[in-house]
């Protein structure tokens, strides 16, 4: 008796918010178109326009600049930390080869018992 009440009320509570939810929906939707086809609506959008292509080539000038700057940084940082690495050796087996990949586990435990990473 208790689950058909909770049930009978959770379909009412439905029902009725599902109509008022869709009323206010319109609504706001009407309000919305209203205020949107408005004249003044559309002067200010205009104007805001006008301004974005205004600085357009300020904006594009200023990140082209920063990007330089970071990629000179990245670059220095890079350069640096080569000359620095010199005396580590690297191995030449740390990168899969792609012709093995396709026998992963079959020989990975005559290699060392060490699996190759998936990609």
């Amino acid at each position: 008796m208790r689950l058909f009440t909770f049930i009978a009320g959770a379909v009412a509570g439905y029902v009725f918010g599902t109509r008022q939810g869709r009323e206010s929906y319109e609504s706001m939707k009407s309000k919305a178109k209203q205020m949107w086809e408005d004249p003044q609506t559309q002067q200010k959008i205009h104007e805001l326009g006008e301004k974005v292509k205004d600085k357009a080539p300020e904006v594009s000038a200023a990140v082209s600049s920063a990007a330089s700057k970071v990629t000179e940084q990245v670059k220095n940082k890079v350069g640096s930390q080569s000359s620095e690495s010199k005396d580590i050796p690297v191995e030449d087996d740390v990168i899969s080869d792609p012709a093995k990949d396709d026998q992963i586990g079959s020989d990975w435990a005559s290699e060392g018992g060490t699996p190759r990473p998936v990609q």
